[in-house]
């Protein structure tokens, strides 16, 4: 095929790496792979039912708020208070929908508390909707916010 115009051959020659360039051009990269979060959440679970403060704190970030009004201090508050009145704990999490961004995670999920006292060994339970925003910090997933509400207390 002979090209008469020059203007068509300067045009196809222009286009020619425009496509190439869309072709190898890559799709934004995500905050953090599904395995990643899944290991977050097991992990989560994990530290939260055994009552361990220090390790659940951890996955908070220092910019962390809680129910839209809680910050890292009132937090840790929350927590070190309820988990020291708990003999046991037992945390659940299902229903569970991820979504992945460039610059951070929506986790929504259903939530199950179970609670027995110390003391009076009386049994407790909370269930209700839960929704976290995960961001990364030095590489690591934290938790920038968390709103929760209780619809029923047994």
């Amino acid at each position: 095929m002979k090209i008469r115009h020059p203007l068509v051959l300067l045009l196809l020659l222009f286009m020619f790496p425009l496509s190439l360039h869309a072709q190898t051009r890559q799709s934004p990269s995500l905050l953090a792979t599904k395995a990643e979060v899944d290991r977050f959440f097991s992990t989560y679970v994990e530290l939260y039912s055994r009552k361990d403060v220090q390790g659940f704190l951890s996955l908070f970030s220092v910019k962390a708020i809680q129910n839209k009004k809680d910050d890292l201090e009132a937090i840790r508050k929350i927590y070190t208070d309820f988990f020291s009145q708990s003999l046991e704990l037992r945390y659940q999490i299902e229903e569970v929908s991820q979504e992945i961004y460039e610059n951070g995670v929506e986790v929504k999920a259903r939530y199950l508390i179970s609670q027995v006292l110390k003391g009076n060994r009386k049994e407790r339970g909370w269930n209700g909707r839960i929704r976290w925003i995960l961001v990364k910090e030095d590489g690591i997933l934290k938790i920038l916010s968390l709103d929760h509400q209780h619809e029923r207390v047994s």
